[in-house]
């Protein structure tokens, strides 16, 4: 076993200060986004008690998975993940100096709420999206026809063909619109939030063709590739793939890239909610349908893990204890321990919030046992 720390993501949309303490040491006011868990490249896991990262000690093939504390405070891009088939070839066609792709892996991803979250998951019902935008100004009923006629990737490329000054007048016409079309006042919030983060950029208009969900902690959200989404605002652990994909479509400052991530869209891929309620007492287990990881959250509660798979244990709020092997390590808030599949099986207790995060075995097997 190997005991990390996350790297921090200092990215833009993150909160001030808001990761410190999961930090060995305060890293100032400035936006703190992300707590990278794992081997990406894009920012390997320092060790704890040594030098160097998780890299330098462990072969990074032989982590699947990255695992991320995140904060938002205002939205992310507007983003999909390519499949495995799109990323290896757009990862092998790219230019080097101009890349698009950090990695050639499918990035395949679940956000569970450790405060409440809300986010953009999925389209919006086409008769409702449609009903909003047509309600809204005449100038946007060829999106509407377009989702209509041909779906969500086609009203995409209607709203990037608008003109651009007309976008901030286009998107105070879809908010004004919204109450009166069947939108919560959650949902309203959430497009107006994206509005002042980002005025005049397109994205808020595809927003609006988003489904807008709040999950309330303990909530989870599992996004398989090929699924539209942005996140908003709130305070979560991420699961996914070892990927750092990301193909935008707006709400950023960074690249768009509208053929390859409409390309990337799977109609029929959607997101899976979980983690209502407990499988036991302080213990939840959040495994999607078809996902290649699963993750337990355990609350002041105890679980075994059992060997064979990729597993990493992170301490979030109070102290979370693993033993295996004969060997037991206490991990501290923002410390994670890596086990990997050729070690033994584990024992975790937590006594505060603690999470287990496996790479699946295969659709049916592995499983774990419940203290």
């Amino acid at each position: 076993m190997f005991v990390i720390r996350g790297y921090l993501q200092d990215y833009a949309w993150g909160v001030p200060g808001g990761l410190n303490s999961w930090l060995p040491e305060p890293a100032g006011d400035g936006p703190q986004a992300e707590l990278w868990f794992g081997a990406h490249p894009n920012g390997p896991s320092p060790l704890v008690g040594r030098p160097g990262t998780l890299v330098d000690v462990v072969d990074p093939m032989q982590v699947p998975l990255l695992v991320k504390l995140l904060a938002a405070s205002k939205p992310l891009s507007i983003q999909i993940h390519p499949k495995a088939e799109l990323a290896r070839r757009l990862f092998a066609e790219q230019d080097p100096n101009d890349a698009l792709l950090p990695d050639d892996r499918a990035k395949i991803e679940m956000l569970i709420a450790i405060e409440d979250f809300e986010v953009f998951a999925g389209t919006r019902r086409p008769e409702v999206a449609a009903g909003l935008l047509t309600a809204a100004d005449p100038r946007l009923v060829p999106v509407a026809d377009a989702l209509r006629r041909s779906g969500f990737t086609a009203a995409v490329a209607a709203v990037m063909a608008l003109p651009p000054l007309e976008i901030p007048e286009l998107s105070d016409a879809v908010l004004r619109a919204a109450p009166a079309e069947g939108l919560d006042a959650a949902a309203v919030t959430g497009l107006r939030i994206a509005a002042e983060s980002f005025p005049g950029d397109p994205g808020v208009l595809v927003a609006a063709l988003l489904a807008h969900d709040v999950l309330a902690a303990g909530e989870a959200v599992y996004l398989p590739a090929g699924v539209a989404h942005a996140y908003i605002r709130g305070f979560g652990l991420e699961v996914m793939t070892a990927s750092d994909n990301v193909l935008r479509l707006g709400m950023t400052p960074k690249r768009i890239a509208l053929a390859e991530a409409l390309a990337a869209v799977d109609p029929a891929a959607q997101p899976q909610r979980l983690g209502d309620t407990a499988d036991h007492p302080g213990v939840t287990d959040y495994q999607p349908k078809s996902a290649p990881f699963e993750a337990i959250a355990l609350r002041t509660a105890g679980t075994h893990v059992p060997a064979g798979a990729y597993r990493m244990v992170l301490a979030v709020n109070g102290s979370v204890s693993v033993s295996g092997a004969g060997e037991q390590l206490v991990l501290a808030p923002g410390e994670a321990a890596v086990v990997l599949a050729t070690e033994p099986a584990i024992d975790v207790a937590a006594t505060g919030l603690g999470f287990v995060i496996m790479a699946s075995l295969g659709s049916t097997e592995g499983g774990s046992d419940r203290t």
